[in-house]
């Protein structure tokens, strides 16, 4: 396994157009906002370029592994969640889009479990042997743990703050619902993907249209 090509897989003009195209939207709405004189909606726009910005700072300073399909689906969601769905208010306009997000959130989150277990089990100095069931099991519990914890931040927000990101324990229960079944397409995918013996890890088959065959990572 060639870490340095499985990181750079699909990196190609194509979805590096989405990949910054995104960041560049956001500085593009907070020059708007500061037009307008929406100060709040600047500071809280440029917090949100911040942390779009945070996997790859950390990636280049940090050296740690982070496959680009992985961070491009981190920035994707982090443009969804806090940009279109709080910002923009699609949380308010369009209906599902919080149950959206939560989907992707599994996915996201099945990939990133899938990864981190698949790169130990890879790697010849930890001498692991794990089958893609318990892979794949992993990255579904992997992402419904994070969910977890996610929704016990919005209640605590909620009893100590006096938010309202928690609407009922319904509400509570689709969005956890939501992110295992990203997590279990993920996983299944996965497993197939594994039990074939591919050498790469998985990504998002959505990414598979923008590879160009035979073609250098720019």
């Amino acid at each position: 396994m060639n870490p340095d090509s499985i990181s750079d897989a699909y990196r190609n003009r194509w979805t590096l157009l989405v990949y910054y195209g995104l960041r560049a939207s956001i500085l593009i709405a907070a020059g708007v906002f500061a037009y307008e004189g929406d100060w709040a909606s600047v500071i809280s726009t440029i917090l949100v370029f911040v942390l779009m910005s945070a996997p790859s700072a950390l990636k280049y300073r940090y050296r740690f592994y982070l496959p680009f399909a992985l961070d491009l689906g981190i920035v994707t969601f982090i443009f969804l969640t806090l940009f279109l769905g709080h910002l923009a208010n699609f949380y308010d306009y369009i209906p599902l889009w919080d149950k959206f997000v939560h989907f992707q959130s599994g996915l996201i989150l099945g990939v990133t479990g899938f990864v981190l277990v698949y790169t130990l089990n890879e790697q010849e100095s930890i001498h692991l042997d794990l089958s893609p069931g318990f892979i794949s099991f992993f990255a579904v519990t992997f992402s419904l743990a994070i969910g977890v914890v996610w929704e016990a931040i919005e209640f605590a927000a909620d009893a100590v703050v006096g938010l309202s990101w928690q609407n009922s324990n319904m509400d509570t229960m689709w969005d956890l619902i939501a992110d295992g079944t990203g997590a279990v397409i993920v996983s299944v995918i996965g497993y197939f993907w594994m039990y074939r013996q591919a050498r790469l890890p998985f990504t998002p088959r959505l990414f598979r249209l923008f590879r160009k065959k035979d073609s250098p990572a720019l």
